[in-house]
């Protein structure tokens, strides 16, 4: 007889809602588990790329030899609140042990083969949700403003084109006229144009919503405190407003996740890096595409009547107050990159824009966790995705619908299993 429990989902982020429309879509019912006011925490904020391209692990040989001159600069993209130094030391271990060269290569063979589909893994779920007016497909920018910064990157270059990216130089002039709207200040810059992204990431999340709920999935707006199981499998999910029974349940709790992990007898060495928005509403000149300032380590996309900066790197834990300091250098940052859009920016509110925070969950090789719990096997992992959520959310559900009904994986998952934290 079949279970006519549904699959309970804890996170209603990007992740977990491509995951229960994917399991919906192989004939499972489900449901959502995750409070209103985590539902949108990464996936609101984030750049808006949709990005096959993005393999080049964090943890990049030579890396760590930046750090101190990155956390000595009040306005640097990396920045660590000393004390807690303390807790990121298993993490940064391993942090140093994935910037091996023989290990980015590995990693960065995995990240292609789960992000290189990433268009085409959304596209039933935008046709289902009459969403694909959210997505354009226009590639994206990654713009140098000093000549040594685009020769210190062609190492990150070399890994995308061993991993099948196709990519365009340009020089100044061909940057003028490929977007205009850019500083003069920019001395170059690298095109790729197999990537996409969305014109806003809260309303898509939204319309996938949407569509679990009117194929029947439920959303509960709760917090998971537990997964029962009954000594070998998952049987429910408990929320701090009851029991959700469970056919089988996913964890795609985003930053949150770790707790699960636990609960289920797994390991991980796990931690989250805060990461800061701003946007400009309705500047007179947007830039076409997504466009990446590497020596900034921002991106700036265009969104629906506004312009987004975001980016940074915080190590601070979940705890921590914001600091909008980083969120005011995203500004003079959109600032130097775009300045007629600044100026031109029509609106009662401060050109200073709307400021964001929120939590990226971070494993020290990149590599996010995906595939079933090592003692209970009608649990799945499904979270760590770093800097590539939105990118991996359509991947990632259809990975975890299949394997939720049984199916052979087509996606190697040996570098994203949870057994590597042993």
């Amino acid at each position: 007889m079949s279970d006519s429990r549904p699959v309970v989902v804890i996170g209603g982020g990007l992740v977990g809602v491509c995951t229960a429309a994917y399991l919906q879509r192989a004939g499972h019912t489900v449901t959502v588990v995750d409070r209103q006011s985590a539902r949108q925490a990464a996936s609101l904020g984030n750049a808006g790329c949709i990005n096959g391209s993005s393999v080049v692990p964090i943890a990049m040989p030579g890396v760590l030899w930046q750090v101190p001159g990155w956390l000595m600069q009040p306005d640097g993209p990396l920045v660590l609140r000393w004390r807690y130094l303390p807790r990121m030391v298993p993490w940064l271990l391993r942090f140093v042990a994935a910037s091996q060269p023989a290990r980015v290569s590995a990693q960065a063979r995995a990240l292609r083969a789960l992000l290189g589909p990433a268009l085409d893994a959304y596209q039933p779920l935008l046709d289902d949700a009459n969403a694909n007016d959210l997505v354009t497909r226009k590639g994206y920018l990654i713009a140098y403003s000093s000549q040594s910064g685009m020769s210190g990157d062609e190492s990150g270059m070399a890994l995308r084109r061993e991993n099948g990216v196709q990519i365009e130089t340009l020089d100044a002039g061909a940057l003028r006229e490929f977007e205009p709207t850019l500083s003069n200040d920019f001395i170059g810059a690298r095109y790729i144009s197999e990537t996409g992204h969305t014109s806003d990431p809260g309303a898509l999340l939204a319309r996938l919503t949407t569509q679990v709920v009117a194929r029947g999935g439920r959303v509960v707006d709760a917090s998971a405190t537990a997964i029962e199981t009954n000594g070998v499998r998952a049987v429910a999910v408990h929320t701090d407003k009851g029991r959700e029974a469970a056919s089988a349940v996913v964890v795609a709790a985003g930053a949150w996740s770790a707790p699960f992990v636990r609960q289920l007898g797994d390991s991980i060495v796990f931690d989250t890096e805060r990461g800061y928005h701003v946007e400009i509403p309705t500047p007179d000149e947007m830039p076409s595409r997504p466009v990446m300032w590497a020596e900034g380590k921002l991106f700036a996309t265009p969104m629906n009547g506004r312009l987004r900066g975001a980016g940074t790197v915080e190590l601070a834990g979940l705890q921590a107050p914001p600091n909008w300091r980083r969120a005011d250098l995203l500004i003079r940052q959109l600032h130097k990159m775009f300045p007629g859009a600044v100026q031109g920016a029509k609106s009662t509110q401060s050109v200073d824009g709307a400021r964001w925070q929120g939590f990226r969950p971070s494993t020290p090789d990149s590599l996010p966790v995906l595939g079933a719990a090592s003692k209970v096997p009608n649990a799945f992992y499904a979270f760590g995705h770093g800097h590539v959520g939105l990118t991996a959310a359509a991947s990632t559900g259809r990975t975890i619908a299949g394997l939720v009904n049984g199916d052979r994986p087509t996606l190697d998952l040996s570098p994203f299993s949870i057994g590597r934290f042993r």
